[in-house]
This record gives C-alpha cells, structure tokens and sequence, in this order.
C-alpha cells in the first residue's frame, strides 16, 4: 500500500493510539488487548518482565507483525495496511537491541548512508551540480556536523564501527535516529549490553535525541530506574497485557505493577512502600507504616 493519507509528508512529533491489539503464536497471546496512546511530543516508557510482549507490540506499530485485532494509528489514520518501509516514509523509525550498523563503515559515513537514505538527492542532479542539490548537500553536511558535536562523535569520525566499544555504538545509532527524522519513534532498549557506567550516561543522551530529533518515542527498557526519569507516562505490560499506566510516580506505586515483578505478597508490597500493610505495636494497635515513594524496581 504506497502512502496517500494525511501523514504522508507531514513533519513535527506524531501522535500514537494503539487499541485492543491481539497477537497470537498458536495457542499463546503474546499481546492481549493491548491499549498505548502516546502525545505528540511525550517520550512514554514501555516496561514489564521478561516475554510481557513489550517488543512483540513494538513489532506491531513497525509493521513486522501484524496483529489478530485491534488497532493502530498515527495521527488518527490506521497504519495496519502499511508494509514496514511505507511506515518508515510516513515517519515512523525502529530501532533494534543489536544495533544494526555496518561494521567495516567508520562512523560519518554510516551517519551520511542514514542522511542519504531519507533525503536522496538524483544522480543526474549531483553530477550536473544543481543548484538545489548543492544547497542540499551543505545542509546535510551541516546537520551531519550538528550532530556528530552534539552525541560527542567527532573525535571517532573515522573510525570503523567494529572497533568501537558497544556504548559508543549505541550512540552512533542515536545519533543516526536523529539524522532520520523520525516523527514516532520506537527504541528497544537502548541500553542492552552496555555497562552500568555507560548507562548512567544514556538519561542525558536520549533527552538530546529527543530534543534534535523532535520526535515522539515509545521507549522499551529493562532500566526500570533510567525509564522513570526519562518518561513522562510509563506503561506496564504483564503476560501481553497492560497492567498499569500512568505517570511515573503513579506505576511506581501501583500494586499491580509492583506484583508483576516482586510478586503479589504483602511483604513484598510493604518493602515497595506502594501500599500499607498493618503492622501490629506493642500496644497491639493496628499501624500503617509510613508511605514514603518507592524506589524504582527493576527485574
């Protein structure tokens, strides 16, 4: 299906409304009903355990699975009919935890490929000199620079991808996101991999992605703590279904998200400080612990 709607050619931060999704693999529901609305502009935090169908949905709003029911729609048209390459030209970008760079490349021509792959300019026009393909080439060129200065890149431009450390891939990957310009943008855990020194440091990276790429993000991610810092929603995803959504303190105090990965015992809801468990005194009076926030929980 070549895209014709309302979205094709638009520019600016898309809004994201995911409605009753069902996938299913046999007999198993990887994603069950499943409803996610991001804002134009919003970074919203995807979270869950292990197999909670967080990348199958992921998967879902790209293109890669189609879903049994429900739907999908940026900015109230439905991307359901669209292959995934006619959603990347509608805006919508994907990126993947194994970070797909090329290897042998260094790093400001793998940036330029991503330049090139969204604003081609002609053959016949870059050999002729165009007047508006050279104004095309110094832009990109001056955004190719922008950016390599704002991800810390330039000291590594000629270097080759294979011999950076797996941080410094993910930030060539970054940076390449915002080179795509990207109006809904889907990161996978961003932060596979890398040490927990080099992980601290992603919070301010992505908040620059965001803020280069003006973009909308659904961000799936396993650092509980980096996601409730980052994102102004969060939605919490357990066996395919969304469990909890909310603002951050809000999940962060939800029973229902606090059972999904300590388990639904009393104990383990008094030590979040999400609920108030009795708690007898010598006097053998009934006591609510006081409720302070809860620490971010992570697997």
């Amino acid at each position: 299906m070549t895209p014709t709607g309302s979205t094709t050619g638009t520019t600016g931060p898309a809004r994201l409304d995911v409605e009753g999704v069902v996938v299913a693999f046999g007999g198993l529901r990887a994603v069950d009903r499943a409803d996610l609305c991001a804002e134009p502009g919003s970074i919203v935090g995807l979270i869950g355990p292990n197999g909670s169908g967080k990348t199958t949905l992921l998967d879902v709003i790209s293109g890669l699975v189609g879903p049994q029911a429900g739907s999908v729609r940026l900015d109230g048209e439905s991307l359901v009919e669209y292959l995934p390459e006619e959603r990347v030209n509608l805006g919508v970008v994907r990126s993947f935890q194994d970070c797909r760079l090329f290897p042998e490349l260094c790093v400001e021509d793998v940036l330029l490929l991503t330049q090139d792959a969204r604003r081609p300019v002609g053959v016949l026009s870059s050999t002729l000199q165009a007047p508006w393909a050279r104004r095309s080439e110094r832009s990109k060129r001056a955004a190719l620079e922008q950016v390599m200065g704002s991800f810390g890149l330039v000291r590594f431009r000629r270097h080759r991808i294979a011999h950076l450390s797996t941080g410094t891939r993910r930030v060539v990957d970054l940076a390449s996101i915002v080179l795509a310009r990207p109006r809904l943008l889907l990161l996978d855990e961003p932060t596979a991999g890398i040490a927990q020194r080099e992980a601290e440091a992603f919070v301010p990276l992505l908040r620059r992605l965001h803020e280069l790429a003006d973009t909308t993000i659904v961000l799936v991610e396993h650092d509980v703590p980096l996601v409730f810092e980052l994102c102004s929603k969060v939605v919490m995803m357990e066996t395919g279904a969304v469990v909890s959504s909310g603002t951050p303190d809000q999940v962060r105090r939800d029973p229902r998200a606090l059972a999904a990965y300590l388990g639904a015992s009393d104990e383990a809801l008094a030590v979040s400080g999400a609920v108030p468990v009795p708690s007898a005194d010598p006097e053998g009076d009934a006591v609510a612990p006081a409720g302070g926030a809860a620490e971010p929980v992570g697997e």
